[in-house]
């Protein structure tokens, strides 16, 4: 099992040195610890997440994507005791690639292109367009999207829609 915190930390909710370390430099935030906590918790065997990050609304929990099937469980078991232990909903996604975690975001919105924009200052930002009647599909707010996959990457995002 792949967790932000050592299995020690998780066991008996008390950060040894070197996780409160990590807190405090912001390698891993307080949410990081919590969710490592119910994984441990829940005896969810050989599954591991990379970071959890709480968006007001909801909590986006990033995994590779071998561990995403065991993250919802069956039936969507897992996810939904997540859920209901964390008082938010509960998103796995997937951090194999840009494009793929980016599809993850917008889902279930179909994105119709993803560009790499070179502006003329050296900034790089990666447009995604997506069409205009998957506007009200999206979950999040758009610009909770673009923050969010930016905090995953060095580029800026923009969401753009197709008319």
């Amino acid at each position: 099992m792949s967790i932000p915190i050592c299995a020690i930390c998780a066991k008996t909710g008390v950060l040894c040195n070197a996780c409160e370390s990590k807190l405090a430099k912001g390698q891993i935030t307080a949410m990081d610890v919590e969710v490592a906590k119910i994984f441990y918790e829940s005896e969810m065997e050989g599954t591991g997440f990379e970071r959890a990050l709480d968006t007001g609304e909801y909590i986006i929990i990033l995994a590779k994507k071998e561990n995403i099937g065991k993250i919802i469980g069956k039936g969507g078991d897992n996810i939904r005791m997540i859920s209901k232990k964390l008082g938010k909903k509960v998103r796995a996604i997937g951090t194999e690639s840009l494009q793929d975690t980016i599809r993850d975001f917008v889902a279930p919105a179909q994105i119709s292109s993803v560009n790499k924009v070179y502006r003329p200052d050296g900034t790089k930002v990666t447009r995604i367009r997506i069409n205009k009647g998957d506007k009200k599909r999206l979950r999040m707010d758009i610009k909770e999207i673009e923050r969010l996959v930016s905090s995953l990457t060095t580029d800026k995002i923009e969401i753009s829609f197709d008319e």
